[in-house]
């Protein structure tokens, strides 16, 4: 059709999603990434920043939950150095959080934010961003967390809030969102049903419940749902370490299978 562009699907270069996400994520897409504390949701968002800049896209990285040194440090404790990105111009930082304490950021890829609770003016500065860092069709904005943002402002004007970044970045932009969402807090139960229904696509983190009953926590991802895209939804077991996600296998044990073939054939030869 005359004026609509051809929806454009791209690949992470995250092995194990792309794995699950067969046909890669839309770029018109806002996604959200949906666990617990500690199930990997911001090392996924590290590795995210670093993959898209290794290939030259721009990012814009939302810290709501740490400083901009921490997410770096934590970005280099995976194995990545994006220091030269700033020094480029490809990588830009909008700090909600150093409001908190008492820092000055002399760097120009860090725009620090005093009141990040006024969510008209933080919208306006977000795409004040892409708008100098020309995201059109390109690049990515990685946000961490709604979570933080629900414990600064109204959640209602949060949820109103990610419409308006879906509409301004995504669908009029094509720039591909990312936001961690941590499940499991009380005060915000119902707003996780929420997201589900506005956002574009849910990945969901856990701890794989049957280890967990012998206090074992083995991290486990999933894709919900990806509007635009054939995936599978079942539940992958992974790890994260130096280099990012990586599958787990776990193999059974066959000395077990050898235990219950062995007493099946006893009980052949007794009823023979």
């Amino acid at each position: 059709m005359k004026g609509f562009k051809e929806r454009q699907n791209i690949k992470t270069d995250i092995e194990l999603l792309d794995d699950l996400i067969i046909d890669g994520l839309p770029r018109d897409s806002f996604i959200v990434l949906l666990g617990e504390g500690g199930t990997g949701k911001s090392a996924i968002l590290a590795e995210l920043c670093y993959k898209f800049l290794k290939r030259g896209e721009p990012v814009i990285y939302v810290a709501l939950d740490n400083s901009p040194a921490s997410v770096f440090s934590d970005i280099a404790g995976l194995g990545w150095d994006i220091t030269t990105f700033c020094e480029k111009g490809l990588l830009r930082f909008l700090d909600c959080y150093s409001f908190r304490m008492k820092a000055d950021y002399d760097d120009k890829c860090i725009t620090v934010l005093r009141e990040p609770d006024d969510l008209p003016n933080f919208t306006d500065k977000l795409v004040s961003l892409m708008d100098e860092l020309n995201m059109n069709g390109k690049g990515i904005v990685l946000i961490d967390s709604l979570t933080e943002f629900m414990t600064l402002s109204d959640p209602s004007q949060v949820v109103d809030s990610v419409k308006n970044w879906r509409a301004r970045g995504t669908k009029e932009r094509n720039v591909l969102f990312f936001s961690t969402l941590h499940y499991g807090l009380k005060a915000f139960e119902g707003f996780a049903d929420v997201f589900d229904y506005i956002v574009d696509g849910i990945i969901d983190l856990r701890y794989d419940p049957t280890y967990m009953a012998s206090d074992i926590l083995l991290k486990q991802i999933r894709i919900r749902k990806i509007k635009g895209s054939d995936h599978y939804t079942n539940w992958v077991n992974f790890i994260i370490q130096k280099g990012g996600l990586k599958p787990l296998i776990i193999e059974e044990k066959k000395t077990k299978k050898k235990k219950s073939v062995a007493n099946s054939n006893k009980k052949k030869s007794k009823n023979a």
